[in-house]
C-alpha cells in the first residue's frame, strides 16, 4: 500500500476480513487429490521476476485447465494479453480489487486456487478469496482463507513454489 495511504490500512483490513467472511460462507471446503483437480487458478504478482514462458510451460505440463491472474498494481497497462492482469485501474483507494472485478471472479469455478504472492499482498488475498474453489493454497495464514498452507522460503521463486504446491497436492489421498 502506498505510504500516503498508510492511515487506511486498518479500514482495508476490516474490508478484506468482511469480504473473506462472506466468501467463506458461500464456499464448500474439501481437500482434493491431484487426480481430482481439473481447473486451477494461479495468482502471481510482479514483486518477483516472472518468466512467462516458464510459467506457461508449467501450466501446460500440469495437463489441466489453468488461468493465471497477474497482479501488477504499479502498472497502468496489462503486461500479458493471455493472462488476467490487474493494474492500477482495477483497484480501489484501499488497494483492493473493485467490486466489479470481484463479482466477475465469483462467477468462475475452479477446483484449486494457488496464491503465489507474498502474504502481505492484500489485493492477491482478496482475489484468492473471491475465486470459487474447494481448495485454496498459499502461504497466508492471516485471514484464514487458505486451506493448504505451504510456506515459501526466502529464496523461493514463483515456479519452485508452484512445484512445491503440486508436490503436496499429489500427496493428498
Amino acid at each position: 500500500m502506498p505510504k500516503q495511504f498508510i492511515f487506511l490500512k486498518p479500514i482495508t483490513n476490516i474490508l478484506l476480513k468482511s469480504q473473506i467472511q462472506k466468501d467463506l460462507t458461500n464456499g464448500k471446503k474439501q481437500f482434493l487429490n491431484w487426480e481430482a483437480i481439473e481447473k486451477i487458478a494461479i495468482i502471481i504478482d510482479d514483486t518477483m521476476p516472472v518468466n512467462k514462458s516458464v510459467i506457461d510451460k508449467f501450466c501446460i505440463d500440469t495437463k489441466r485447465y489453468v488461468e493465471v491472474y497477474y497482479v501488477e498494481l504499479n502498472s497502468k497497462q496489462c503486461t500479458f494479453a493471455d493472462w488476467q492482469c490487474f493494474t492500477k485501474k482495477h483497484t480501489t483507494i484501499f488497494n483492493l480489487p473493485k467490486q466489479l472485478y470481484l463479482n466477475k471472479l465469483k462467477s468462475k469455478a475452479f477446483n484449486c486456487v494457488i496464491n503465489t504472492c507474498h502474504h502481505q499482498n492484500l489485493f492477491a488475498i482478496s482475489l484468492q478469496s473471491a475465486l470459487q474453489a474447494p481448495i485454496k493454497c498459499g502461504d497466508n495464514t492471516n485471514y484464514n482463507q487458505t486451506d493448504l498452507i505451504i510456506l515459501k522460503s526466502p529464496s523461493s521463486t514463483t515456479i519452485s513454489y508452484l512445484n512445491d504446491v503440486i508436490h503436496y497436492l499429489k500427496m493428498i489421498k
